[in-house]
């Protein structure tokens, strides 16, 4: 198995030496005698001394902070930054909330001025505060100082020292800058400004790489890059530029028609001429294959329409995108690995080793704790390329990390050459029939568009319902024979289709949220399973084998899928408690205490997602450390958790969330007759509405007598209980009472923690309302009958 399988990140170092003209570093924080300063931008918000994160407070605090540092320097108004920070809707006393705030700012700020007095001040200057700061203190500053002094090194041609200003620059960006406050107008603002610069930089880098004949650098730098930006024409002229020279021309000319095709598509455009004289070069061969020089001698783009090329300063030749180098350079390297064209669903990492998810998004995400299942899937997906015939399928609850996963065996599988290609099913009106696999044929369509053509002359009209109009959002052909013999007639050109594609070349195809999946898509999987017979395609499916999606929507085809003998299963269930303080290292880069990391693990039930939740409600991850802070913020449950929550239960039949809120009202453990009993409904469809729910991952019953009943996990029973009024709060509790009543007395106690669990239960939600009835609508007898 190869070693990409056993967890080993892939990362590439960085030089971070002075420049070449002698002008001193900006790479890090600014020392004064043994402690340092600073304030970083990139990734969360936070301000560091002596490698100590300082307590900026809960979010709206460090929004604050970042509303000033937005505007370093300048006076902003008072008035204005409850606007930003209350967006319309203020406190009772806005103004004083403000000052309140501007003071804990203030004290967590000076926190850090002991050696050297305080580095950064928040001082009141009518109409509003200001925020006092050296810029060389805050990171996102030494970038924007780093990018300029590339360009500026770039356009003097000092192409080296423009290459390592710009990867000094491109190592500062940790994650997106004010990655938790992009909800605040202004900062957003700032977000996609950086963006662009980081963009530019990324850019300008390669155009000095190309220059000193660097070209497979700019190939692995700007692949990722024209991924996620394929209308940004001179990251795609400079990838053009990078494999021509590293010997690739016709992967160069695809790229060029493949960039071609989707500007005409999306934007009804054509290349601007820049990116046309990029190909024309290509076309005409004047950039000969050489060996990269020993020193210049190659071409960049420094300006729109304009070359900087051959070995000297007096080369300069505004005729295209690409120049001429001189006669006499030595032939480029041969290239390490080919290029796969962009894949919108594929992930890989970019320039500063940040991972990418498929769609190009980037994600400051780790994946702690899955070595082992990451290397069991990687064997499954190998074997099944060797002709294993098998599906695979990750299963696992709600935010258990299954896309995490899924999307690190991509990048493993990009590493080894391998083309992955994603799709995500979707649950809803409106969702056209084989939604999930037209993702997967357009992504083929765009990779491999001669096989492709090839495949669509063969079977005509029978692939049309995989292809919309573009304008009209309609199917173009097909679809219009509702009969079986055309319904199978389409699915059997499909599967043909995907064989012949990945007999030509090995394929993986990855479906995520396989229980959401429409009847269509689903019946094509299975006709696909059965044509599955020693092919190198490895079809790979992700679903929540615990939900309730999975039963109501699956109509019975996903758990066949999923059981069939040749499906091979990796299930992944929540991290143990030292895997869960991994991981909260990982995301906080705070040494947390055991007992704070004992009641996260508690909590979350190791779930990642819960778990980044919760820390997200915390704040700053200095207070992590606080415990009165963190059992303050378990005890509510984050907003995205409980819509999480909710969207799981409201496809719940009624009979079934009846029994569950009233399950909800007893706590602890309790016993099916106890349930019947306060709902007064019939024997048999109390116990087939429990039966539902248990089998869909939300009650367990014990395996011993008296098999009492409890929830697997307390977010649910709180979610329930909370959406209740405090009506039908108060009328399943006296139906309880009353079913109680007609017990022996020695029960009551048993009954009685529960009932007490129950009401210390939290119910807070983040405006009044929030949750109520948003699990389906509330049906609770006023008495058991």
């Amino acid at each position: 198995m190869s070693d990409l399988f056993k967890g080993v990140t892939l990362e590439r170092a960085i030089d971070r030496k002075a420049t070449a003209d002698g002008r001193p570093r900006v790479d890090g924080a600014v020392e004064t005698g043994v402690s340092a300063w600073e304030l970083r931008v990139f990734g969360s918000l936070t301000a560091l001394h002596a490698g100590r994160s300082l307590p900026l407070g809960p979010l709206r605090h460090r929004a604050l902070l970042g509303l000033l540092l937005v505007r370093m320097g300048n006076v902003v108004a008072a008035g204005q930054l409850v606007d930003e920070l209350w967006s319309g809707r203020p406190p009772r006393r806005p103004i004083a909330t403000l000052q309140t705030y501007v003071s804990h700012l203030r004290r967590a700020l000076a926190s850090g001025g002991e050696q050297g007095g305080v580095r950064a001040r928040v001082r009141h200057s009518s109409p509003g505060y200001v925020l006092e700061i050296d810029p060389e203190l805050v990171d996102v500053h030494r970038f924007e100082t780093l990018v300029d002094r590339g360009r500026q090194d770039l356009a003097e041609r000092r192409f080296h020292s423009a290459r390592d200003e710009l990867s000094q620059a491109l190592a500062l960006w940790r994650g997106d800058p004010y990655l938790e406050l992009t909800s605040y107008g202004p900062i957003a603002d700032e977000n996609e400004r950086l963006e662009q610069l980081r963009l530019t930089a990324v850019e300008t880098r390669a155009g000095a790489c190309l220059a000193i004949g660097e070209a497979d650098s700019v190939v692995t730098a700007l692949y990722p890059e024209v991924q996620r930006n394929p209308t940004r024409e001179r990251c795609v002229g400079h990838l053009m530029s990078g494999l021509y020279l590293l010997g690739r021309q016709a992967e160069s000319l695809r790229l060029y028609e493949q960039t071609r095709r989707h500007l005409a598509d999306e934007l009804g455009v054509d290349p601007g001429a820049e990116l046309q004289g990029v190909h024309a070069d290509i076309l005409h061969q004047r950039l000969p294959l050489t060996e990269p020089p020993a020193s210049g001698g190659s071409c960049v783009i420094t300006d729109r329409g304009a070359d900087l090329c051959g070995p000297g300063p007096e080369a300069a030749a505004p005729r295209s995108a690409a120049a001429v180098p001189g006669p006499d350079d030595p032939p480029t390297a041969v290239p390490e690995r080919p290029f796969r064209p962009p894949q919108p669903a594929a992930r890989t990492r970019d320039t500063t080793g940040t991972r990418l998810l498929p769609g190009g998004a980037r994600t400051r995400g780790v994946l702690v704790g899955r070595d082992r299942e990451l290397a069991v899937l990687g064997d499954h997906v190998l074997d099944a390329l060797d002709g294993g015939s098998h599906l695979t399928a990750v299963l696992g609850e709600m935010g258990v990390g299954k896309t995490e996963l899924v999307e690190e065996l991509a990048v493993r599988l990009h590493e080894l050459l391998q083309e992955v290609v994603w799709g995500r099913c979707t649950s809803g009106e409106g969702v056209p029939a084989y939604w999930v696999w037209a993702q997967v044929f357009r992504q083929l369509a765009v990779s491999r568009p001669e096989a492709f053509r090839k495949a669509e002359a063969r079977f005509g009209s029978l692939l049309a319902p995989l292809m919309l109009d573009p304008e009209s959002g309609r199917r173009s052909l097909g679809g219009e024979d509702p009969s079986a013999r055309a319904r199978f007639l389409t699915q059997d050109a499909m599967c043909e289709t995907l064989l012949s594609l990945a007999a030509e070349d090995p394929l993986v195809v990855v479906l995520e949220d396989l229980d959401q999946a429409d009847e269509s898509s689903l019946e094509l999987l299975a006709l696909l399973r059965t044509r599955l017979h020693c092919e190198p395609l490895s079809v790979v499916v992700t679903a929540d084998d615990t939900g309730a999606a999975a039963d109501l929507m699956g109509g019975g085809a996903v758990a066949e899928a999923l059981g069939d003998s040749r499906t091979r299963s990796v299930r992944l269930t929540g991290l143990s408690r030292r895997e869960t303080g991994d991981l909260v290292s990982a995301q906080t880069l705070v040494e947390v205490p055991d007992e704070v990391l004992r009641l996260l693990h508690e909590r979350s039930r190791g779930n990642p997602y819960v778990l980044h939740q919760f820390i997200a409600e915390v704040g700053d991850p200095g207070l992590l450390c606080d415990r009165a802070v963190v059992e303050n913020a378990l005890a509510d449950i984050p907003v995205g958790v409980r819509q999480a929550l909710c969207r799981r239960l409201a496809p719940l039949p009624g009979p079934v969330l009846d029994v569950l809120r009233c399950c909800s009202a007893l706590g602890g453990a309790f016993e099916v007759a106890l349930v019947r009993e306060v709902l007064g409904g019939s024997s048999t469809d109390v116990e087939v509405a429990i039966e539902a729910a248990t089998r869909r991952g939300l009650l367990r019953r014990a395996a011993q007598p008296p098999f009492l009943l409890s929830f697997r996990d307390e977010l649910v029973q709180e979610v329930l209980l909370g959406e209740l009024s405090g009506s039908d709060r108060a009328r399943l509790r006296e139906s309880v009472v009353r079913a109680l009543a007609q017990r022996p007395a020695a029960l009551h106690a048993e009954y009685e923690p529960g009932r007490e669990r129950a009401r210390r239960t939290p119910r807070r939600h983040s405006t009044p309302g929030d949750a109520k009835g948003a699990c389906g609508p509330t049906s609770v007898p006023p008495h058991p009958a």
